[in-house]
């Protein structure tokens, strides 16, 4: 099951596992609302927010904001077995007593740490949050116990705070709770209570409580099996941009199940999954782009954009006339001026992983954006494209489509406020790599 993470004090909550924002996105909202500079090019896809919820009475996924059809799990308990701290841990004292000067001083004290990488000095200045009735440090102390920052981890002492957290009402202890609960992680494990903690935290829209939930329901596991219930769960997650939700949701929709299927929006989500390096959606979009007959393969300057790295790009965009206005391994994307060879474009970029050892790194994405007065300008590079690689995959009316080749992910998109169609041709093995730079 998934975790969560929050670094330290007041912060907003990250999501940790895979570390990355990629998130699932509008095509049109897939390069940004704004000509994207060089330097900025390689977080191009993160600039958006998802899709919205699918309908219910179209899909018959329950979206956000719905009431549930499935009878709501009764509220927990307070975690009465864990009343007594672990041998050496001070007891919470299970209410906020925190003046405002102690709350700045602390929460400035463990920012400050953090940022330094100290993790004793941010422990300290958490157990004294949490010692004062801090709901939230509660649970970022947890997470230090349960990942074994600057120790070795002790998932006694992390349940203790994750369920200090929840009882406080905490929704991301109440999520960490519960996936404690379900791993039986320094407890014993217990599937219906856990599946009650991360209701709690579900219905206050915690997004990995959500996944978590859904995750339960599918498999039958605390919860009666219910592939609606999980559906409707992963939707929920899936609109907050959770990764293995929008895995886990492409997946229903390619085999409908608990939901009717639907290839194009499968195609959408397990495409936003794939962009963050989710492995099971690359090889989902792989398998559904060889049930389709055989296309050609993405090659451009002679390389095929799949196996090639920066050196050999470099090269072939050299030879192909494009002048340089940028080579620098420094930076994750390089930028070219197409000086007419590249017919109508005015910007190329090529954006890259990291190089591994001897490896030189790969090519994560080709982004070359042309000027446009209007639509029809890029109606004709769809058109264009549909004749080199058939139909395309997914996409919305007239001005933004998606062509799934497998290895290749391939996206062009019209911004008319700024005059302007891209188009994308993406690596999903390489692309999240660029973005972790």
């Amino acid at each position: 099951m998934k975790n969560i993470a929050v670094p330290c004090c007041r912060r907003a909550v990250l999501v940790c596992g895979s570390c990355l924002l990629l998130l699932l996105m509008p095509l049109r909202a897939a390069f940004g609302a704004a000509p994207v500079p060089a330097d900025e090019a390689a977080r191009v896809l993160h600039d958006a927010r998802g899709l919205p919820p699918p309908r219910a009475d179209e899909t018959g996924v329950v979206p956000a904001g719905t009431p549930l059809t499935t009878p709501p799990l009764e509220a927990p308990a307070s975690p009465g077995p864990l009343a007594a701290p672990p041998e050496g841990v001070a007891e919470s004292s299970g209410k906020e007593t925190l003046t405002p000067e102690e709350r700045r001083t602390l929460e400035s004290a463990c920012e400050t740490a953090r940022k330094k990488g100290d993790i004793a000095a941010m422990r300290s200045a958490l157990e004294q949050l949490a010692r004062k009735g801090d709901a939230r440090a509660m649970n970022r102390l947890g997470l230090i116990f349960d990942r074994g920052l600057g120790a070795e981890p002790d998932a006694g002492r992390a349940v203790y705070w994750f369920a200090r957290a929840a009882a406080a009402g905490d929704p991301a202890g109440m999520a960490n709770y519960g996936r404690m609960l379900q791993q039986g992680k320094g407890v014993s494990p217990d599937a219906r209570e856990a599946a009650r903690w991360l209701y709690m935290a579900a219905k206050q829209g915690q997004r990995e409580a959500q996944y978590n939930l859904g995750l339960m329901y599918e498999r039958g596991h605390g919860v009666p099996k219910d592939d609606k219930a999980a559906a409707a769960w992963y939707s929920r997650a899936a609109a907050q941009d959770q990764p293995e939700a929008l895995a886990r949701l492409g997946h229903f929709f390619r085999t409908g199940t608990g939901v009717a299927k639907n290839i194009p929006r499968a195609t959408l989500l397990l495409y936003g999954a794939a962009m963050g390096g989710n492995e099971d959606a690359i090889r989902e979009l792989k398998e559904l782009a060889a049930e389709k007959p055989a296309k050609t393969q993405a090659v451009m300057f002679g390389q095929r954009l799949d196996a090639t790295d920066r050196p050999s790009m470099r090269k072939a965009l050299r030879t192909a006339g494009l002048r340089p206005t940028r080579e620098t391994d420094g930076y994750v994307c390089d930028v070219y001026d197409p000086a007419g060879k590249v017919p109508g474009a005015a910007q190329v970029a090529a954006c890259y992983g990291p190089a591994r050892g001897e490896t030189p790194a790969r090519l994560g994405f080709l982004k070359i954006d042309y000027p446009a007065s209007g639509p029809e300008f890029v109606q004709r590079l769809n058109a264009m494209m549909a004749e080199r690689f058939g139909p395309a995959a997914a996409g919305e009316a007239g001005d933004a489509k998606l062509w799934n080749l497998g290895d290749i992910v391939i996206a062009t998109q019209y911004m008319p406020d700024h005059r302007q169609v891209g188009l994308m041709y993406m690596v999903p093995e390489v692309y999240h790599l660029t973005q972790a730079r």
